[in-house]
């Protein structure tokens, strides 16, 4: 579940933190999210090949999605050589992402038949 949840908080942060004017630090979380999000994305297809019913598979499918989103807003935002600005098409792909593993990680907790069973 955190592998799921960590990207979503660390898209949360940024943009926050690019509210509050803090590019630099915003972009540098963005990077991080992309790790985060790709690392879920892995998971998520995993969980796929095991189970492979249609919510793993929207999930899968969502999660590498988030993945080309994120990498679209860290590589937009690696470009700018002021950070005093942020590009649309980073600010739209963060949201886009966000919305991307959000809407994921609420079918995940909402349907209890794709929680994983504890490991024995």
């Amino acid at each position: 579940m955190a592998t799921r949840a960590l990207p979503v908080g660390l898209l949360l942060l940024t943009l926050v933190l690019d509210a509050q004017g803090s590019h630099r630090t915003s972009f540098y979380v963005l990077v991080f999210a992309l790790a985060a999000a790709a690392v879920g994305a892995l998971s998520a297809f995993g969980d796929l090949v095991e189970t492979s019913d249609g919510f793993a598979r929207l999930e899968a499918v969502s999660s590498g999605l988030a993945v080309v989103f994120v990498l679209v807003a860290a590589a937009a935002r690696g470009q700018t050589a002021a950070a005093e600005t942020v590009p649309q098409v980073a600010v739209s792909g963060t949201v886009g992402a966000l919305l991307l593993l959000a809407a994921a990680l609420l079918v995940r907790t909402a349907v209890p038949s794709l929680r994983r069973a504890p490991v024995r």
